[in-house]
């Protein structure tokens, strides 16, 4: 939740307007729940930038204080002032200090006494931590005394700054913006909005007058801060909530608010993150010079003026100026200054340069001659060199005579020119004119990865490539001879070569089916292997003669008016040739290809209206996406894809759509990339989407760009009240005859309401006319154009206020942040020593958002064990010398999800007495800013179940070959999800350990279970020793001996029976003794004893479950 307070009326002086707004300064309350914010914030519609005091009741003075004046910078303290304070800001007649718990104003007004008034929070931390955030680039010194030593050199400034944790869960930020000062609390999910509570000293008295305003009666003033406004975003839609200021009894002002949904999401409002004009006491309105009549309005024609970012975010925008007046910087009288300081013949050409902040000029310079000089288009090279292309009359205008293509033009009238800046605006590296035997008129600009330059345009030129001529057309081109009166030309220029050969490539791009066909419109674009993609208009036929034909390759659409149906035919049909209205078309040409292979597809994009194509635009697929306008109600809509607008005039998606409807319409396409090589069945252009974009009025798409998701962003105008403004606009409705639109079109959407749509109006009293737009890593989207409303929305300016008829603007809108942070765990509960896993969903609810990070702090009573986003980074890194992990989420469409998965491993003692946890609770930020974007929902708590074992009895005796019997029993504190594995060691010699139930207990929820252990030992056998030892030879020999016994007695046959008796029993013994000693002899001199020994044993069994293990001693006794 926040607390942001905005809005301050006041009655006596700045340095009151400026404590007022850091008292509590205007409020905007965003409260986040698990995910959740109130998003508070004063507005006074009825009270200017500059406040005009009303009469004080007594004979205070009455002053008119324009905030814009107010320096809004915030300086660390460096030994500048008292060393408890750790910020400070300064300025005229007062002085600013902010600790901790307070922040304390210093007031000294003219001829009035000096005051003092602090502004306490009362009972906050006195140790939260203070951090300066979003660095501005000026520097503060002080230079006191003639003691170096005491100087204070080079202190930063800051806009913002951040104290953490002032209340539990509650941080403060202050922070400027031209015109006024605010700052927030910031209510983490959980924490108490009631705990935030103010003491003031210093003030006469404070009361709440009828409106619920709170006043603050000082002896030099009276200081007002608006009621609140309190509200929660649900969608599209601003859900408020009831709340006010209160006093509390012991004198404090705190708020009360009423019940709200703690569940919602973090929201920061839409942000109109910079809006300025720019410009002189002349005019900087491309229509009054060169406009076009769309439907009855004169509209600038496209690209004019033309903004760009470079790779450090730093801006560039190009247009025409009539101001003598205009912003120069660096001045005429500096070193080193603008390439041309002063305005030539009106109109000229001029080119600025800010900083990725919008809030310093680094460079702005007029471009021009003798005659008008208009923009086409402007760009940044990778060595950020900026190239401007335009149309201009000029005789003198300025060129690189030593390198130029052309330092003079071929023929009087008006001419395309190119020319590239150096860095700083102080050196013109390369100029020239694009001139034919006609006329020329640039109508685009884009750049390649090697910093080649590409212009698109029309020609009334007939030159044909020859020795002398090589413009509009080099030899082995696309077309080298114009077939009408006017043709599209296209051009490569490389600024390193010099001469003739800068001009890389030519050729002409049109039809001579009319003679007076018309070039209506013109965009281009380049992808890193340099092929040329371009959009326009055209009413040129193509019916098969080789002299006249606009050029129609692999087409979506051969043929003019004539969208193809859904299931376009296998044959190409014939073209009529009595059609006559204008086409958009898109091309894409490699100029590096061999003559007649340059031409890769060219493609009729249009029904029986009007259709004409302005901006082109390129994704990472080489998709090619076309802006414009429209008023055909035939297109034929890709039936794979949703259309956020499939109507004509008609945003409310009626079936079927209105028939009769006249307006025209913006539109957004989008081709595929056709299939090339051998195995292709089709090498058609594939349309792959199609949306209207408008109300019943008129509304044209001039400008397009891409954002890394296929978001189509596209500025242009409108005069329809019913324009669509889906998802949170910065300005829902029409203000003037004409306002700028800026809208996102999710070409990967599959519903008309999905959140990656975004759309809203942006203009004042006046006609305003969006131009051109860019696009940033950020999802930020940037918007030129021209304005004639003296009240055109501002935000932050450089120039607030408008200087002639009309003034060029420059707007930056940042994405809506509305990401929701949802949070599970499982298993839960979970048993100790097993994984539990925290799945993180990060929703996000509003624009395009990119630069998302996650971060956790493993919690103390678990290890890490892995951690991965999708989308995002499939394996985050284990934490290495914090106990952080961070995971890259990266970029989430207006509507998608990230899941971040974190596993732990929880760790508990052996022996709790009750069941433990595990809490885990990540967070997400904004490109690894501190500032947390996204509350956490409260830490998710897994239990962490253990469990014991116990074996019964603990000591048991045995004969040797009986098997003890042990009862073993787990015991978890809680249900168990988890499998335990029991197993024992520690047997003896002869003896063996079984379960004979099984070792593991997959689930002990239902409590206690227990297995039997048996432990099965062997009786004991001993074996005796050999008589006396005898080798194997002593046997071998007994077998003869006794044969020759046995022979004997048989010789013996006559001698008396008595002696062979005796005989007989002899030998009888003899074979017995040899038979005795060979079964019962061995070669062992000692007896042998084998099973389980007698004794007394110590085994160990152990309950074992994922990484945890639980043991118990246990005796076996054998006798």
């Amino acid at each position: 939740m926040t607390l942001n307070f905005r809005g301050l009326g006041t009655r006596y002086c700045p340095v009151l307007l400026w404590f007022a707004l850091l008292l509590l300064g205007g409020v905007a309350l965003h409260s986040a729940a698990p995910a959740s914010q109130l998003s508070a914030s004063v507005r006074n519609s009825s009270v200017p930038a500059s406040f005009a005091a009303p009469d004080l009741a007594s004979n205070r003075p009455s002053v008119r204080v324009d905030l814009g004046q107010l320096p809004l910078r915030f300086e660390p303290n460096q030994g500048q002032t008292d060393p408890r304070v750790n910020f400070l800001a300064r300025g005229a007649g007062y002085g600013l200090f902010l600790t901790p718990d307070q922040a304390i104003l210093t007031l000294h007004p003219p001829s009035k006494n000096p005051a003092v008034v602090r502004m306490q929070l009362a009972g906050a931390n006195r140790a939260a931590a203070a951090a300066g955030a979003s660095p501005l680039p000026g520097k503060s010194n002080y230079f006191i005394g003639n003691d170096a030593a005491k100087w204070h050199r080079n202190i930063p400034q800051f806009a913002r700054v951040r104290y953490q944790d002032v209340y539990p869960g509650v941080d403060l930020v202050y922070y400027g913006s031209q015109g006024q000062l605010e700052y927030d609390f910031e209510v983490a999910p959980g924490a108490d909005p009631s705990s935030i509570a103010w003491r003031f000293q210093g003030q006469e008295k404070a009361r709440l007058d009828g409106g619920g305003n709170l006043v603050l009666a000082t002896g030099n003033g009276e200081v007002r801060l608006n009621a609140p406004r309190i509200y929660q975003q649900f969608g599209a839609e601003q859900r408020p909530v009831a709340g006010r200021f209160a006093f509390r009894q012991d004198g404090k002002v705190g708020f009360e608010l009423a019940a709200y949904d703690r569940r919602r999401a973090l929201v920061i409002d839409p942000v109109l993150t910079y809006s300025t004009y720019f410009g002189g006491s002349g005019s900087e309105a491309c229509s009054g010079i060169a406009g076009i009549v769309i439907a009855g309005v004169l509209s600038p024609p496209s690209g004019c003026p033309a903004i760009a970012i470079d790779a450090s975010s730093n801006i560039y925008f190009a247009g025409t100026t009539t101001s003598a007046d205009f912003p120069v910087v660096p001045a005429a009288s500096a070193t080193p200054h603008a390439f041309q300081t002063a305005l030539a013949v009106a109109p000229d050409v001029f080119v600025t340069k800010l900083n990725a902040a919008g809030s310093t000029v680094v460079f702005s310079t007029y471009l021009g001659g003798d005659g008008v000089d208009t923009t086409a288009g402007v760009a940044a090279d990778s060595a950020f060199n900026v190239v401007v292309a335009g149309t201009t009359t000029s005789t003198n205008f300025p060129t690189s005579s030593a390198s130029a293509f052309q330092a003079t033009p071929a023929g009087a009238g008006a001419h395309a020119f190119v020319s590239q800046l150096d860095p700083v605006g102080e050196t013109l590296l390369y100029s020239t004119y694009l001139s034919g035997n006609g006329t020329e008129s640039a109508r685009g600009l884009a750049l390649d990865p090697r910093n080649k330059i590409y212009v698109i345009g029309a020609t009334t030129s007939t030159n044909q490539p020859d020795a002398t001529h090589s413009f509009p057309a080099t030899l082995g081109a696309i077309q080298t001879a114009s077939l009408g009166t006017s043709q599209f030309f296209v051009s490569k220029i490389d600024p390193t070569l010099i001469g003739s050969p800068s001009l890389v490539y030519s050729t002409y791009f049109g039809g001579g089916d009319p003679l007076n066909g018309v070039t209506l419109g013109g965009g281009i674009a380049v992808d890193a292997n340099a092929n040329v993609y371009i959009t326009g208009g055209t009413n040129f036929q193509h019916t098969g003669s080789a002299t006249t034909d606009f050029p129609i390759l692999n087409a979506y659409q051969g043929c003019l008016d004539t969208p193809p149906p859904a299931t376009p035919p296998t044959t190409a049909p014939s073209c009529s040739t009595s059609v006559t209205a204008p086409d958009a078309f898109v091309a894409k040409i490699n100029p590096a290809a061999a003559s007649g292979a340059q031409l890769i597809y060219s493609s009729y994009l249009g029904g029986t209206g009007d259709d004409v194509g302005y901006g082109i635009a390129l994704d990472s697929g080489l998709s090619v996406y076309i802006t414009g306008s429209t008023s055909s109600t035939d297109f034929t809509i890709p039936s794979s894809t949703t259309p956020f607008q499939r109507c004509l005039d008609n945003p409310a998606n009626p079936s079927p759509c209105p028939t009769g409807v006249t307006a025209s319409d913006a539109f957004v396409a989008k081709f595929g990339t056709p299939c090339t090589g051998s195995t292709c069945t089709t090498t058609t252009l594939p349309f792959t989407y199609f949306s209207y974009l408008g109300g019943s009025g008129t509304d044209v798409g001039l400008a397009i760009a891409v954002d890394s998701l296929q978001g189509a962003r596209i500025a242009g105008w409108t005069n329809s009240g019913n324009f669509p403004t889906p998802n949170n606009p910065i300005q829902a409705s029409l203000s003037g005859p004409v306002d700028v639109f800026v809208s996102r079109i999710d070409t990967t959407a599959t519903s008309t309401l999905a959140l990656g749509h975004y759309g809203t109006y942006l203009g004042g009293g006046g006609s305003d006319f969006g131009t051109s737009i860019a696009t940033d890593t950020q999802g930020s989207s940037y918007i030129v154009g021209e304005t004639a409303s003296p009240n055109f929305p501002t935000a932050n300016p450089i120039q607030s206020n408008l200087s002639g008829g009309s003034d060029v603007f420059l707007t930056k809108l940042g994405p809506t942040l509305s990401l929701a942070l949802t949070e599970t765990v499982s298993p839960n509960p979970v048993g100790v020593g097993n994984n539990v896993t925290f799945t993180y969903k990060v929703t996000n609810n509003g624009d395009l958002t990119t630069g998302i990070i996650f971060t956790d702090v493993i919690p103390s009573t678990a290890t890490f064990v892995s951690a991965n986003s999708v989308p995002g980074q499939s394996s985050c890194p284990a934490p290495v010398t914090s106990s952080t992990v961070t995971c890259t989420v990266g970029t989430l469409n207006g509507g998608a999800v990230a899941t971040v998965t974190v596993v732990l491993a929880p760790t508990l003692p052996a022996t709790p007495a009750q069941p433990g946890s595990v809490s885990d609770g990540g967070k997400v930020t904004i490109f690894g800013t501190p500032t947390v974007v996204t509350p956490a929902p409260p830490p998710a708590v897994a239990v962490v179940n253990n469990f014991s074992i116990a074996v019964s009895p603990l000591t048991t005796t045995v004969a040797a070959g009986i098997p003890a019997s042990f009862t073993v029993t787990v015991t978890p504190t809680g249900n168990f999800p988890d499998t335990v594995t029991l197993s024992a060691t520690g047997a003896p010699t002869g003896a063996q350990t079984t379960f004979p139930n099984g070792t593991s207990f997959t689930n002990l929820n239902s409590g206690p279970q227990s297995r039997q252990l048996v432990v099965n030992t062997t009786a004991r056998v001993t074996t005796p020793a050999s008589l006396f030892p005898i080798g194997g030879p002593f046997y071998a020999a007994l077998f003869p001996v006794s044969g020759l016994a046995l022979l004997g007695v048989g010789i013996g046959g006559r001698k008396s029976r008595r002696r062979r008796v005796l005989m007989a029993a002899l030998l009888s013994c003899f074979f017995a003794l040899v038979v005795f000693q060979m079964g019962c002899g061995s070669s062992s001199t000692t007896s042998t004893t084998t099973g389980t020994p007698a004794g007394t044993y110590n085994l160990t069994v152990t309950a074992t479950s994922g990484s945890a293990t639980r043991t118990q001693q246990i005796v076996l006794v054998v006798q």
